[in-house]
């Protein structure tokens, strides 16, 4: 009876301690895949793309924000890319708020994680950005006037595929 109230004992004190033991771990805090980084000044401010019928639509690409089409559907904050940022795993209405921007030179690599890439390349001194969406470059202009007068010579296979070569490199 003595050596049964002994081993009832000591797994007692030794459940108490491992019970302490697992309760006071430090909290193992993780950073956040998700780093801030803003827009370089030559791909900000509001440009325009020819729609059809007359009509151009205004895009604004300001310091924490991306909305073009086919790159944001609504205003999505920036981020830096990182393999860790483009691999996190979430839900996807919180991704649809992100958007990793890797930038060298006069192009911008831009995609949401676990998503498309696109990539955007300014030229013609800050009036035209070529963006690429899969394998089609839309041309938004710094002005409307722009827009609706060179939008025919955008559309020509010839240029697209020009174009196409220098948005991805």
């Amino acid at each position: 009876m003595k050596i049964k109230r002994i081993l009832a004992f000591l797994a007692g004190i030794l459940l108490a301690v491992s019970a302490i033991g697992v309760t006071n771990q430090p909290e193992q805090v993780s950073a956040s895949a998700f780093q801030k980084t803003t827009v370089p000044k030559k791909f900000r401010g509001t440009w325009y793309y020819y729609v059809g019928n007359g009509k151009v639509e205004a895009y604004k690409i300001t310091r924490n924000e991306i909305n073009l089409a086919g790159c944001a559907d609504g205003k999505a904050g920036v981020y830096k890319y990182t393999k860790r940022a483009f691999n996190a795993k979430g839900s996807l209405d919180y991704y649809s708020s992100h958007l990793l921007i890797n930038t060298k030179g006069n192009r911008m690599w831009i995609c949401a994680p676990q998503g498309q890439t696109s990539a955007a390349y300014v030229a013609n001194n800050r009036k035209k950005l070529y963006v690429g969406v899969d394998t089609w470059v839309d041309t938004y202009y710094k002005s409307k006037s722009a827009a609706k007068r060179n939008h025919k010579a955008d559309r020509s296979m010839s240029r697209r595929d020009k174009l196409s070569k220098l948005v991805w490199g």
